[in-house]
């Protein structure tokens, strides 16, 4: 436990550093492109199109309710996006920043919320481009819609929790991260972003539920677009594995972060 809270004093002791950290990050994952920015958004963009014409205009596909495809499916690749590049790159933190770690005494723990909060940038931009979406299908704005913000933060403390393992890991096993790529492209199949939950068979359908990346999922369409909000037991369940999460990768990452200078 005192491994655990040494780490959380650490996050709330460099708060500067940490800003400043994520807006170096930013500014430098596209230095010397001609996009810059830019590509943060075109690959995304991309993927949407294909999509888009595979489903919409190929099978003339339809969200439940006569919802228009693109909205139905935007409404969750945008979380699903930001939960895929935050994992991604705060896996990677530990490593990327070697020079770091081996010649000075830092605070690895918050690369983890550095990387985060870079992520948060394009995030937010999407959300833009979503609600602009919204407000195009004539999607009527609702108070509940606010909540979005409340599924950001249950975003973050998973994202947090399992990338603190895994970067904690990835030290000793480079191996993780390429792992990982092929692990999210399974989750992202296994979760309904592309597909509706009402397309298993039903004594399947009560699976997704431990699935706590669904219950995310579910909560942005749900507040933005079906205006619908998960039951008290979803929520339960997820904040009991999200907070495991943290819990268990606070704990690894401190007990291996006094060996990761000598492996690097």
């Amino acid at each position: 436990m005192r491994l655990i809270l040494q780490l959380f004093r650490n996050l709330y002791r460099h708060q500067t550093m940490i800003l400043a950290l994520a807006a170096r990050d930013l500014q430098g994952r596209y230095a010397g492109t001609q996009g810059g920015i830019l590509w943060a958004f075109v690959h995304p963009v991309a993927v949407i199109f294909i999509f888009y014409f595979f489903f919409a205009i190929g099978f003339r596909s339809q969200g439940p309710g006569n919802t228009p495809f693109i909205l139905w499916f935007v409404s969750v690749f945008v979380p699903w996006l930001f939960f895929n590049e935050s994992l991604t790159s705060i896996t990677d933190s530990v490593v990327r920043n070697a020079h770091f770690i081996k010649k000075t005494v830092f605070p690895s723990e918050v690369l983890a919320i550095v990387h985060l909060m870079a992520s948060l940038v394009p995030h937010g931009v999407f959300t833009v481009l979503l609600a602009g979406m919204l407000a195009y299908y004539h999607v009527t704005f609702h108070l509940s819609m606010l909540l979005m913000l409340y599924f950001v933060f249950c975003t973050c403390v998973l994202v947090v929790g399992v990338g603190w393992f895994l970067s904690a890991i990835q030290v000793f096993y480079r191996d993780i991260s390429h792992g990982l790529g092929i692990g999210l492209n399974l989750l992202f199949w296994a979760t309904p972003i592309v597909w509706s939950p009402d397309n298993l068979p039903e004594q399947y359908q009560p699976i997704l539920r431990y699935n706590p990346l669904d219950y995310i999922i579910q909560g942005y369409r749900g507040v933005l677009v079906s205006h619908q909000l998960p039951d008290a037991g979803q929520t339960l369940y997820f904040w009991s594995v999200a907070l495991l999460f943290l819990l268990a990768g606070a704990y690894v990452f401190g007990r291996l972060k006094p060996e990761f200078a000598d492996v690097m």
